[in-house]
């Protein structure tokens, strides 16, 4: 085997390792709440977010910090990544002043919010909890980076009634989509390309075998998902094994 080959096979592990971040948050995302009637959900038209909130953890989609308020009865703090993970707060940047925000949460109505400012901080930044009938979003700053965080400031403007029918559709990443299969697809069509375009003959055969078992390691995670952060640390070690 040269060399090259030896180089591209592990680096079609890391991405075999991104991935499966994504193809694990699908299969299990539609498990992090069992009665979607009940389940609380963020809308953000103008970035185009409307997904479920979770208890669970950041991984899982948007996430409600449990010390801070419900909405309506003080400071609210949600959080999401920019990268992975259906990438909820992704175009958070793009959020200005006047943008509507509206959490529709069940037994307390549909409370809607207007940015009133943004901000970067470090990462070490403690969010004070007691800004009043406030929205704070959160999430990591720059894209692609975790040393700051953007912070995007909501007012609460009114409440109305909740629409369960509204919550009942909310889809939480897109998960009715099959999302996950598709990714896997899409990784056994690339790596079978890339084992037959190969200009090395006699190593052809090592990209197609690593491009059948890293296919099945994914269908593994998708039968059997993988917690998010030991993946994204398994991604940092390899990382810095190969100098990336």
């Amino acid at each position: 085997m040269k060399l090259s080959t030896f180089f591209i096979i592990a680096g079609m592990v890391i991405i075999s390792l991104y991935f499966m971040v994504e193809v694990s948050f699908y299969a299990t995302t539609e498990n992090v709440v069992l009665n979607k009637s009940d389940t609380p959900f963020l809308e953000i038209p103008k970035i185009g977010v409307d997904q479920n909130i979770n208890n669970k953890s950041v991984n899982y989609g948007v996430y409600y910090e449990p010390e801070s308020a419900k909405p309506g009865y003080g400071t609210v703090v949600l959080a999401g990544h920019r990268t992975f993970y259906s990438s909820p707060f992704l175009n958070l940047d793009k959020l200005k002043t006047g943008d509507n925000i509206t959490i529709s949460w069940p037994e307390i109505g549909n409370v809607q919010y207007k940015v009133v400012r943004s901000y970067i901080v470090p990462a070490s930044y403690q969010l004070p909890l007691d800004q009043g009938k406030t929205l704070i979003l959160y999430t990591c700053y720059p894209l692609g980076s975790s040393k700051e965080r953007l912070i995007i400031q909501a007012n609460q403007t009114k409440i109305t009634p909740f629409t369960y029918s509204k919550a009942a559709n909310a889809d939480n990443g897109k998960t009715s989509f099959p999302y996950a299969p598709l990714l896997i697809a899409a990784f056994l069509g690339i790596g079978l390309v890339l084992s037959y375009l190969y200009p090395v003959q006699e190593d052809k055969i090592f990209i197609f075998m690593t491009t059948i078992a890293l296919t099945l390691f994914l269908v593994f995670g998708y039968y059997f998902p993988v917690p998010g952060d030991q993946i994204s640390s398994q991604i940092s070690n390899l990382s810095d094994m190969f100098g990336g």
